[in-house]
């Protein structure tokens, strides 16, 4: 997800600021202020970058679980229309079945119990 750039650069200036004292003792002040400067501009671009894509990441996870729940809540309206219909046909008078011509021999089958999970 991070590109290796920018943690190598997070790296980088991180080891800079821990650094950074080291040199100060060692009677450089000069460089290890450069060095301090230097490193918290890397990492807080590191970190900035790693905010930035969690936030993006966040977002991305609440899009797919609002929408996730719509499908689920759309399902469940159309199970609950499929045994309203159900409902409805089983209460309604049969029409009166036409007797078949000839040699025919085909039946007609209902179904009336159908169980969704």
């Amino acid at each position: 997800m991070f590109e290796f750039e920018t943690l190598l650069a997070f790296g980088v200036g991180a080891g800079l600021v821990a650094l950074a004292p080291v040199v100060r003792r060692m009677g450089n002040h000069q460089l290890g202020d450069s060095m301090n400067q230097a490193g918290r501009s890397m990492a807080k671009g590191g970190i900035k970058v790693g905010v930035t894509v969690a936030g993006v990441a966040g977002t991305a996870a609440r899009s797919v679980a609002r929408h996730a729940a719509e499908a689920v809540e759309t399902f469940g309206d159309l199970v609950a229309e499929a045994r309203t219909e159900l409902e409805d046909a089983e209460q309604e008078p049969a029409p009166a079945a036409k007797k078949p011509r000839g040699r025919s021999s085909k039946k007609t089958v209902t179904v009336t119990d159908v169980t969704v999970e």
